[in-house]
């Protein structure tokens, strides 16, 4: 597992109980192996044609140790195309891995198979998952379930929303490279548009078994169908894979954010920034040694972030933080700024070129 690459795996054993059947050793126990991304919930803002890449990214982005608003990462996706535009939003399969390369972000995106095959897919977005990476990938919506339209050529037909896959469960043993079943469960989260529950608010986590996910754009609209669905071949998505780091000097960095949402939200039609707030961010520093003592970095700008060289680099930054811990490995501390602020943080061992 790579620097930032912190993931959450559990393995629990499910006891089959049976009347008058006799189980053997073997089929009295199915292992059930979870691999959970430390990736919390976030909300989009929906004008402007929607901001679920910008907020797949932002995700992402955190968890990797970087902070930016929904404006900015459209901007940085679409340089100079207003933020009314259709064609300034941040779309898999379009401006994806240019927006991961200005963001200095790492990505991995599909080959071969998977580019037409939606079982291989599905296994290259597990390999990503289970190796901690966070994945993002377009979906179709439900058009009977969000607007109550019986049309079932309604929506897109690549894809209608972009998500986050964050987890993925299955009862077959981890193998390399990944391996599609169906019977396996992807965990998406789909960043707060949903809200067609009984109390209006939204659960922001989806799980579904990957056999019935996949469906045509006729049968994803089905009244009968799931809030979303995968299109049955010919997918998009990008792994997020961690930070642009050629020395391979950095440590992990995590930030989670005292509030996951920007307000105001910004209006449909609108290229005005919306009015800033301020949010806390949580800054964890990880695999530090006792006694070893690290220079943490907060760029303001993405263009000043580095990706080699960062205590040779260190005029790009805005702050400057030494840190030294006594014992343990992990380094936390707080810091408030404007949600129209930038806050990435790369931290390196002092002694680092």
């Amino acid at each position: 597992m790579t620097d930032g690459q912190i993931m959450r795996r559990t393995f629990t054993c499910l006891v089959l109980l049976a009347v008058s059947i006799v189980l053997s050793p073997l089929s009295a126990l199915a292992a059930t192996y979870t691999d959970s991304l430390a990736i919390p919930a976030r909300l989009q803002w929906n004008g402007n044609y929607g901001y679920c890449g910008e907020v797949s990214f932002i995700s992402a982005g955190l968890y990797y140790g970087q902070y930016v608003s929904q404006y900015d990462a459209r901007a940085i996706a679409s340089p100079n195309v207003s933020q009314s535009l259709e064609s300034a939003q941040l779309l898999v399969g379009v401006n994806d891995a240019a927006a991961a390369t200005r963001m200095r972000l790492a990505y991995a995106q599909p080959t071969g198979a998977a580019l037409t095959s939606a079982p291989a897919f599905l296994a290259w977005v597990k390999g990503k998952v289970v190796s901690g990476s966070p994945v993002v990938i377009g979906v179709y919506t439900n058009a009977y379930k969000f607007y109550g339209s019986r049309n079932l050529n309604y929506g897109d037909t690549e894809y209608d929303h972009i998500v986050t896959v964050t987890g993925w469960t299955s009862t077959h043993t981890p193998s390399t490279p990944a391996t599609y079943y169906s019977d396996d469960t992807v965990t998406l989260e789909d960043h707060g548009v949903w809200t067609g529950t009984s109390s209006g608010v939204p659960p922001y986590f989806f799980q579904y078994p990957l056999g019935p996910f996949q469906q045509t754009r006729r049968t994803a609209n089905a009244s009968t169908a799931e809030v979303y669905s995968l299109k049955n071949g010919g997918n998009y998505g990008i792994a997020i894979t961690g930070i642009l780091d050629t020395d391979k000097k950095t440590v992990p960095v995590r930030l989670a954010t005292s509030q996951n949402f920007e307000s105001p939200v910004i209006r449909n039609g609108s290229t005005a920034r919306p009015t800033a707030s301020a949010i806390t961010l949580t800054i964890t520093l990880s695999g530090l040694t006792p006694g070893v003592p690290y220079n943490l970095y907060r760029y303001n700008t993405v263009n000043n972030i580095p990706t080699a060289s960062f205590n040779a680099n260190a005029a790009k930054a805005a702050q400057k933080w030494a840190v030294r811990i006594s014992s343990g490995s992990t380094f936390v501390q707080s810091l408030t700024i404007q949600s129209s602020e930038t806050a990435a943080f790369r931290a390196v061992p002092a002694s680092a070129p």
